[in-house]
């Protein structure tokens, strides 16, 4: 059963592993296609999207809401196409190419020659996806991949679970980077003494399982708080890292620090520092965030 489980994970890889050899200006064409598709065609997730934007940003208006998700459909539609096409392509290409810049990478190497290892949270904006090459984006690391590990949520279908790992697989970022996140605060204590850059997508619960509550771009919103527990059981450093929109296709990571000693900070701190930073470069690229979730099931009627 597991051999033909990840057969047919590389039958479907193998399209988009050949897709992905086009150049860069191809996949550009093929996203405005992918756009119109997800967004005239199939609607995908309309009324979840403009309810999301309905309520963060209320001064948009009906006319405001419609343009904002037809521009969030083309953005998607980049993620996607960069997605597959960054499949074949180095670490080092994706940089040449200009898609993916570090600001402030200082901040991150600073924190990470000064206390071994480092927690970062970060948020569903820009390409996230493109993340895992920052070490080779960044002039200034000092870590390498045998210091990078992500958490991750497994999936209950263990096909899609197989595509997934398969896919976090193609470059220098592998399966041993990757911890899932209930495993992770152990994983976090066996290894308190190696040097790590523990990297995790924060988003907010929308599900009523949150440890902290705050209000977040004007909605009462629910959040994990694991990476902030583990910070304070550890005592590691936290930074944050943004990845903003500097024009199609083109990012800008950048790096900030929340707090260096977390064991000093109350409960819930941690939290609601990487929320207000992740509301501020929301607001700043109302387009650049993953609007197509059902962000709030417990105050929003979907």
């Amino acid at each position: 059963m597991k051999f033909l489980r990840t057969l047919a994970v590389y039958v479907l890889l193998l399209p988009l592993v050949l897709l992905s050899l086009l150049p860069l200006c191809v996949h550009r064409v093929l996203a405005r296609c992918v756009a119109w598709l997800l967004g005239d065609v199939l609607k995908y997730r309309l009324p979840v999207i403009c309810t999301n934007l309905r309520s963060a940003f209320p001064d948009l208006g009906e006319d405001g809401v419609k343009a904002l998700a037809k521009d969030y459909y083309r953005h998607l539609a980049d993620i996607v196409c960069e997605t597959v096409w960054s499949l074949t392509r180095s670490y080092r290409h994706i940089r040449r190419k200009g898609v993916c810049r570090v600001e402030n990478g200082r901040v991150l190497e600073r924190l990470f020659e000064k206390y071994g290892s480092v927690v970062v949270l970060l948020g569903h904006t820009g390409n996230w996806e493109l993340l895992p090459g920052l070490p080779v984006y960044s002039d200034e690391a000092t870590y390498g991949y045998d210091n990078v590990v992500s958490a991750y949520h497994p999936m209950s279908n263990r096909f899609s679970e197989e595509l997934f790992l398969c896919l976090r697989s193609f470059h220098r970022f592998k399966r041993k980077n990757l911890v899932p996140s209930g495993s992770f605060l152990r994983y976090a204590l066996e290894h308190r003494d190696d040097r790590k850059v523990y990297f995790f997508i924060a988003d907010q619960c929308p599900e009523g399982k949150a440890g902290l509550e705050t209000e977040f771009l004007g909605l009462r919103t629910g959040w994990v708080t694991g990476a902030e527990a583990i910070a304070r059981r550890t005592g590691i450093p936290v930074a944050y890292i943004g990845i903003n929109r500097s024009g199609r296709g083109k990012y800008v990571i950048n790096c900030r620090i929340l707090c260096e000693e977390p064991g000093e900070t109350p409960p819930g701190y941690i939290t609601g520092a990487y929320a207000s930073q992740l509301e501020r470069d929301i607001r700043d690229d109302r387009v650049n965030w993953l609007w197509s979730h059902r962000r709030w099931k417990n105050v929003l009627n979907y």
